[in-house]
Order: structure tokens, then sequence, then C-alpha cells
């Protein structure tokens, strides 16, 4: 009887020990950016999310996937402390590419909560601006 009161006793600690457990936590200020029109001539696009570890322990992102070969990223690979934010830089390459509407997923993977999150941006890419040629009248 005794071990059963002590192994329930010390099962309850070191489910309340658990529970109280410091976790990282991650919070974007957006989720979504609209990257708006913008022509064939232009079509490399850049913006950026910021995001801030509000929970009690570092906060680290382990891996960062997007949805779209068109879309490379860069984000910080050192401890975000509690309280810090930092920022993920995204760049849209649509080159080569047909005009077209777009919406593509970013996929941060971290030790916090939540550890998965999804971003996204989305935009249309237009046609090129025909340029008229000079018609040049000649005289004979």
């Amino acid at each position: 009887m005794k071990k059963s009161i002590f192994l329930f006793i010390s099962l309850c600690l070191a489910f309340m020990a658990n529970a109280q457990e410091k976790k990282a936590t991650i919070e974007f200020d957006r989720t979504t950016i609209d990257l708006g029109k913008f022509g064939q001539e232009n079509p490399i696009q850049k913006c950026f999310f910021i995001f801030r570890n509000t929970g009690e322990k570092n906060l680290y992102i382990h891996q960062i996937m997007t949805s779209c070969g068109c879309t490379d990223k860069k984000f910080p690979t050192h401890a975000i402390a509690p309280g810090e934010s930092d920022t993920i830089f995204i760049t849209y390459n649509g080159e080569g590419k047909s005009p077209r509407k777009f919406r593509t997923n970013i996929t941060v993977h971290s030790n916090g909560t939540p550890e998965m999150m999804k971003l996204y941006i989305k935009g249309e890419m237009l046609p090129a601006k025909i340029k008229e040629n000079e018609v040049i009248i000649v005289d004979e």
C-alpha cells in the first residue's frame, strides 16, 4: 500500500513539473503578405515577416520550407531570447514564369509553440508592358 501511495505521489509530482516546464512561444506580426500586382519586367519581389518569442525559453527556428521553388528564404539560426524579435526574409522570383496570380506557403518549424506555423505570400504577376515602336516614315 505504501508503495502504491509513493508511486502515485511521484507520478503526480512528475506530471506537475512537466506541466510547468518553460517553453518558447512564437508569434508573428502577420501571417499573410500581399505583394500586390507587379509586371513581368520586375519579377523579383521581396518581403519579410517579423516574429517575437513571447515564451520563457530560447526560441530556435529549425527549418523553413516553401511550397514553390520560386520562393527563397533567409532566417535566423541563432537563439531568440524571450521577449526578443527577429525577421524572416522572403524573396519571390517569378523570372521565367507565366503571368498569373499566386499564393505560396512558407512553413516554419521551431521549438516554439506552435512547433509548425504556416505563412503565406500572394500576389499577381502581370504581363510585361509592350513598348511601342517608333514608326519612321521615309520619303522616297
